[in-house]
């Protein structure tokens, strides 16, 4: 019963998520600028999808003009689109997660209050779905810390293989 509680409102919360986010969150204006109008629409199906199939269907009127056709195709093919896509995905499994954290700190809060008001209503089920709450969201804090450090490490491998020069200047 409680674990439906929790499941519930993770969904209704990643419900409206998902109703309420645009390109514009996730991208600098930048970035926005850069695309293409197709681009955009390809990434907005992508978006509210994350289904590749989707994208796969040619609309009719594609079939009798094939400039647009090809444009489609190369815009679906570029390196630029599938970049775009990680972040969009990046960004959705960063919200998912950050999801499951308020999840988790609303069950701490509704077991305290519980716990107030009748010392011994705690329950089993309670407890096990606030620990496996507790357990994906230190997991994925594990995951961003141990990024984070790669990225700390690449940068200064990259420095220490590529310092700055300056030129020696020359006196003549």
């Amino acid at each position: 019963m409680e674990q439906n509680l929790v499941i519930n409102e993770i969904a209704s919360d990643w419900g409206r998520l998902r109703e309420v986010i645009s390109l514009e969150h996730i991208f600098t204006p930048e970035e926005l600028a850069e695309m293409t109008p197709l681009e955009k629409r390809l990434l907005r199906t992508y978006l509210k999808t994350r289904n590749f199939a989707d994208w796969l269907v040619f609309p009719k009127s594609l079939k009798k003009k094939p400039q647009k056709r090809r444009a489609f195709i190369e815009a679906f093919q570029s390196e630029r689109l599938v970049i775009w896509t990680r972040k969009i995905d990046q960004f959705l499994n960063m919200c998912v997660f950050e999801t499951l954290r308020r999840a988790y700190y609303n069950a701490l809060l509704k077991l305290a209050q519980n716990l107030v008001q009748n010392p011994r209503s705690l329950k089993r089920v309670e407890v096990e779905a606030v620990k496996l709450l507790k357990e994906m969201v230190t997991e994925y804090d594990r995951w961003v810390d141990e990024f984070i450090s790669q990225l700390a490490e690449t940068k200064e491998l990259n420095e220490a293989l590529n310092p700055p020069t300056s030129e020696p200047e020359f006196s003549r």
